[in-house]
């Protein structure tokens, strides 16, 4: 069996997330599904767990597979299988212990904003709108940095789905105006649910003025629990950006 990783780009409006469900509609599913189309039958394992909703530029992903192919090939065979709301952008060998999430040192999201008044149609379905003209955006830049660090991001979870450990190492994060557009760009070793989305709730709320840089810094305690931060936006905003990993893959 060969080991086998591919760089994903989906527009995740049309799935349930990465994450395979029972009744399908995953991007996981449409892999699998892709593969057994061509005759092949493999768990797909992806470096991160996108929810419902939300996009990837560079999802990696790693399966096993009995018979030998060339990577573009792959490429090209598995995209023949597949919708056209998820490509394969390219593939490659690996070694035979490397697994797209286990082995992923970072990774990064960036959401979009849209701030204006109009907003184009074909950027609406990827980007969370707000008409307002009141944002701060320098102020909101400034409280991004804030998330720089390790931290304890239990505010800034699902209740649902919050882990016995919430603490998380963010090694960049950084809001940037161009015109109309807003876009946070964040890295860390690993994210919990909806951990960006809030994050960027709570970066609109300093930005409109309704908060300030101190109750950011409180959340980052992790003492009071989601109920304390912001609402969480919409995930059409929202991007798997890049997968870091320490070993070098021969892509094709």
């Amino acid at each position: 069996m060969t080991n086998y990783a591919v760089e994903l780009s989906y527009d995740g409006t049309g799935f349930n997330g990465w994450q395979s469900q029972p009744g399908g509609g995953s991007v996981q599913n449409e892999v699998e599904a892709a593969l057994r189309e061509l005759g092949e039958s493999s768990a797909v394992y992806g470096a991160g767990r996108t929810d419902s909703g939300v996009h990837a530029r560079a999802q990696v992903a790693n399966f096993r597979l009995g018979g030998e192919w060339e990577p573009r090939r792959l490429t090209l065979a598995l995209n023949s299988k597949m919708s056209g709301s998820a490509s394969v952008m390219r593939s490659a060998i690996v070694q035979d212990g490397f697994h797209a999430r286990h082995n992923a040192k970072a990774r990064e999201y960036r959401y979009f904003i849209w701030n204006s008044s109009v907003c184009y149609p074909h950027i609406r379905p990827y980007v969370l709108w707000l008409c307002g003209s009141h944002y701060d955006w320098r102020g909101a830049e400034s409280a991004a940095r804030l998330l720089i660090g390790r931290h304890d991001f239990r505010s800034f979870c699902r209740s649902a789905d919050c882990p016995d450990t919430t603490e998380r190492t963010v090694s960049y994060a950084r809001l940037v105006r161009r015109g109309d557009l807003v876009i946070l760009r964040i890295v860390a070793d690993s994210f919990l649910t909806n951990m960006v989305r809030i994050a960027v709730g709570n970066l609109i709320e300093i930005a409109s003025g309704r908060r300030d840089e101190e109750w950011l810094r409180k959340l980052l305690l992790g003492g009071q629990g989601r109920i304390a931060s912001a609402q969480t936006v919409a995930p059409s905003g929202l991007f798997l950006w890049r997968v870091f990993y320490n070993e070098k893959i021969s892509w094709s």
